[in-house]
């Protein structure tokens, strides 16, 4: 077998080993005594905080509690919904552009295909002539130089084009590879999203039918706790929309830099906690009416209003809402009558009085309703508060 037989042999078997070559979390669970504690602890405090936020607890039916519950579940699967549909329009974004890098890789490949079969044809064709007779064949020794320095450039195109094979392959596998995971993450959560819509269906039902029940008092008693509901998803459609602008990462509650909302209270003087979709979506602080209300930190203010109907303070009553230019905001509620010192487009420094402690709206008696938003979604406050 002559040299150039072998140097064939050599070079196509290394580019069939190279085209072949692929490449290649500890959960705790609490016991279920333990959930159902948990669930039921929840339970009684949703049930608590559901009659406080209502700002009448003494008159809260067994009916209204019932329709407070099943608001609180309602929202809870409007906002899980919402969730799922974002992350179904999420993936099906990144399917379009991995299926167009797929279109162009895989025309990148051909083409690199293509220049290697042209280059093992030629390879083929010049047999009789192998890079070891091409430096025998030097004539002298800059003959011999130059005609090495042209066969390492050979070489080493040869090597990056298998390389550039090799590497274009393994793309377009894991680009098919992620397209799989991407459409069977879309069916699992289309599914997620049907179940959720089936019992968001009978919570609705089942609030229908509750509320079919009702005397007019506890219908006029409703009508004001629906509009608590409404007034609140208003409020986050909004700052959602405002918050849209920023589309860095979201701030870290440990590099928010917030102070205190009220002069020499901490996390530690909460008295009603956060417990998201389930009714209570900020903190309390019960303290004396009149008491500073403090921005957390320099902004400007989104909204500040007062929630009225027919003459009477309703919802959030007198309120405060601060963006703070970072993708967070905070809103501050229930505040004094007339409290308000700043207004609409307002700066705010990190300290500054911004209103006083009242009990406006739906409220049982003086204190601060504070909840936090970051990048348009509340979130617990208790983690960015000293």
């Amino acid at each position: 077998m002559n040299i150039s037989k072998i140097g064939r042999i050599i070079c196509i078997s290394c580019l069939i080993l190279i085209l072949g070559v692929n490449t290649i979390g500890i959960c705790y669970a609490a016991t279920t005594s333990e959930l159902n504690k948990q669930k039921n602890e929840i339970d009684e405090k949703i049930k608590e905080i559901n009659s406080e936020i209502a700002g009448t607890k003494s008159k809260m039916t067994d009916n209204l509690n019932q329709i407070n519950e099943l608001n609180a579940e309602i929202s809870t699967y409007e906002n899980e919904i919402g969730d799922l549909q974002a992350r179904i329009g999420s993936v099906n974004v990144q399917i379009i552009e991995k299926e167009a890098n797929i279109v162009e890789q895989q025309q990148k490949y051909d083409e690199q295909q293509e220049l290697l079969d042209k280059r093992l044809i030629a390879m083929y064709e010049n047999g009789s002539t192998s890079y070891l007779d091409m430096l025998l064949s030097s004539d002298g020794l800059a003959d011999f130089i130059s005609n090495y320095y042209i066969i390492s450039q050979l070489a080493e195109f040869d090597q990056e084009l298998l390389k550039g094979i090799a590497d274009t392959k393994d793309k377009i596998q894991a680009e098919k590879d992620y397209l799989e995971s991407a459409k069977s993450e879309i069916q699992q959560t289309q599914n997620a999203m049907k179940n959720k819509q089936n019992s968001l269906a009978a919570s609705r039902n089942q609030k229908k039918a509750v509320v079919s029940q009702l005397s007019e008092e506890e219908k006029a008693l409703q009508e004001e706790l629906e509009e608590y509901e409404q007034h609140k998803k208003e409020i986050q459609s909004k700052i959602a929309q405002a918050s849209a602008k920023y589309t860095g990462a979201p701030v870290a509650p440990s590099a928010a830099g917030f102070t205190s909302p009220l002069p020499g209270k901490t996390r530690a003087n909460i008295t009603t906690g956060y417990l998201g979709y389930s009714g209570h979506e900020g903190v309390d602080f019960a303290c004396a009416g009149g008491t500073p209300v403090l921005a957390v930190k320099s902004g400007v203010v989104y909204t500040s209003t007062a929630k009225m109907r027919n003459g009477k303070y309703v919802s959030y009553g007198e309120y405060i809402i601060i963006d703070h230019q970072d993708g967070t905001m905070t809103l501050y509620a229930h505040m004094q009558a007339g409290s308000r010192l700043v207004f609409e487009g307002n700066s705010v420094s990190q300290g500054q009085q911004i209103g006083s402690v009242g009990s406006t709206g739906n409220s049982t008696g003086n204190h601060l309703h504070f909840e936090v938003y970051s990048k348009g979604r509340r979130t617990n406050p208790t983690p960015y508060l000293p």
